[in-house]
C-alpha cells in the first residue's frame, strides 16, 4: 500500500500538474480534480469501476465515483478531505487512474 503525500499544492501547481493529465480538470469552487468518461454501455462502464477500485486500494487513495447511467458517464472527482485541498497524493491518483484506464 503507498504511503500518501498530502502536501497542499498552490494553484500554479496544480495548473502544471492538470495539464500534463489526460482528461482531468481542475475545479477550484470546490477544490477537486474531476474526470468523465463516457461509454456506450453499462458493462465497459462496470468494468472501469473495478480497475478504479483497485486502483485506490494500491494507493491507499480513495476518490469519489458518480455513476449517471442515463447519460452513461462515470465521473471521478478526487481531493484530500483532511487537507481540503488538493495535494500530491491526489496528483499521483490521477496518474495512477490515467496508466490504469
Amino acid at each position: 500500500m503507498a504511503i500518501e503525500d498530502k502536501a497542499v499544492l498552490s494553484e500554479d501547481e496544480i495548473a502544471s500538474e492538470v495539464g500534463n493529465l489526460d482528461g482531468w480538470e481542475y475545479l477550484a469552487e470546490t477544490r477537486e480534480l474531476c474526470r468523465v468518461w463516457q461509454f456506450g454501455k453499462f458493462v465497459p462502464t462496470m468494468a472501469l469501476v473495478r480497475t478504479l477500485t483497485q486502483v485506490m486500494d494500491e494507493n491507499n487513495h480513495h476518490s469519489d465515483l458518480q455513476l449517471d447511467s442515463r447519460n452513461k458517464t462515470l465521473t471521478v472527482s478526487v481531493t484530500t478531505h483532511s487537507e481540503n485541498a488538493v495535494t500530491r497524493a491526489d496528483i499521483d491518483f490521477a496518474k495512477a487512474v490515467n496508466a490504469a484506464s
